[in-house]
């Protein structure tokens, strides 16, 4: 967790211990700030974290912008609290290591490097990363990659870190408008810049949206639309086929609108695969409202409030209990996270919609809020603070 993160939990912690519920007409007024301020909330709340409310619901997404009230006399019953912690039905998926690195700097877990080798990031502040390493999860070791420059007017800190073809890369942005695209090889060395992008106002939401290694290039797609690639060993940046206006989903599929489309829309409601041509459409029906798409599955609301997982072709529906969902597309297209408990918040679980058998994630509720795990953009882990250790799930290893 970083340090943001932390400051927001325990921020709303506290103050949701002592807040009123709230008024029926402020979900619509927060709705309009939202729109308002949409744009420049992307760089500022890039590095939080969500945290459920009792009353209603306050998520602040990493990688996202989304913050979203619901009133206490709409919330449905949370999902069931599970039988048994999350280490006992699934012991192989769950790895426990500091919480601090090298320097007694807070660790970010980013990614897999291999089955046993975990990117991280050492924080040195506010949404910033000093350096990146690969620990070994057998071993306990940390080998450091490489320093994380931050260039003389950096407003856009290193954000989007990948890995692939024996490279780490990133991207970040100056007061200037223009994103850098940054790699250093996995084996260690220098990060050095590989690519500039223009792109609009930083400050007005502009940046980069979406980021994957492919082959011997990177990937991209801007918040304002368009999908590109450059050469990991430097180059010029070049739009990819039938990419203009498009996001990235999970390479090789792109899709339209993006995951901060602006309310109302579903985002990758449509999508391509910039490979083979193919494409791809999520069904919808009268009455309901799909959020968002991945590669097969949507999450969306019928028209009498049930949340629901369904796949993007129409079939293999299930409804989702709980108010305390944190409304992403389920990991791996089956896991999910949600709070559990009554009248408020008391835990959180993680629930596989595949078996139907979930475990307690072991995180309590403060006061009347409880934080919710962060998954990676991979969705092939996710992780969270638990006092001096970090928990990381391998979502790859439950069966």
């Amino acid at each position: 967790m970083t340090e943001i993160e932390e400051t927001l939990r325990r921020t709303f912690g506290e103050a949701a211990g002592q807040a009123p519920r709230l008024p029926d007409l402020l979900p619509e007024r927060l709705e309009r700030i939202h729109r308002r301020r949409r744009r420049r909330s992307r760089v500022v709340l890039a590095a939080a974290a969500a945290v459920l409310v009792a009353g209603g619901t306050v998520a602040v997404v990493r990688g996202g912008d989304t913050i979203t009230a619901v009133p206490a006399t709409q919330a449905r019953t949370r999902a069931e609290r599970p039988a048994a912690p999350v280490e006992q039905v699934w012991p192989d998926a769950v790895r426990k290591i500091p919480a601090k690195g090298p320097g007694a700097a807070p660790w970010r877990p980013v990614t897999l490097i291999d089955e046993r080798t975990l990117l991280m990031a050492a924080s040195s502040g506010f949404e910033r990363a000093a350096a990146v390493y690969a620990y070994d999860l057998g071993s306990g070791t940390e080998r450091e990659i490489a320093a994380v420059p931050e260039p003389e007017g950096t407003v856009a800190f290193a954000s989007g870190f990948a890995v692939g073809s024996g490279h780490v890369a990133w991207w970040t942005a100056t007061k200037d408008s223009v994103a850098h695209f940054w790699a250093a090889p996995l084996d260690g060395g220098t990060a050095r810049i590989v690519a500039d992008q223009p792109l609009g106002p930083v400050d007005d939401g502009s940046g980069i949206d979406g980021l994957a290694v492919a082959g011997d290039e990177i990937v991209f797609s801007l918040n304002a639309g368009g999908v590109f690639t450059v050469p990991l060993g430097g180059g010029t940046v070049k739009p990819v086929e039938g990419g203009a206006g498009m996001h990235l989903l999970a390479w090789p599929w792109i899709g339209t609108p993006g995951a901060r489309s602006e309310p109302g829309g579903t985002g990758f409601a449509r999508i391509r695969n910039a490979e083979t041509g193919e494409t791809r459409t999520a069904v919808t029906h009268p009455g309901e409202e799909l959020h968002q798409c991945g590669v097969t599955v949507c999450v969306g609301r019928s028209s009498d409030g049930r949340t629901f997982f369904r796949h993007r072709d129409g079939s293999s529906q299930k409804d989702v209990p709980g108010s305390g969902y944190q409304g992403r597309t389920p990991a791996q297209d089956r896991f999910y996270a949600s709070a559990y408990g009554d009248a408020a918040p008391e835990g959180v679980g993680l629930y596989d919609l595949d078996t139907g058998r979930s475990g307690d994630l072991g995180i309590q509720a403060k006061g009347r809020s409880v934080s919710l795990p962060t998954f990676d953009t991979t969705g092939r882990f996710l992780s969270y603070l638990a006092g001096d250790e970090l928990h990381l799930i391998d979502l790859t290893e439950i069966r």
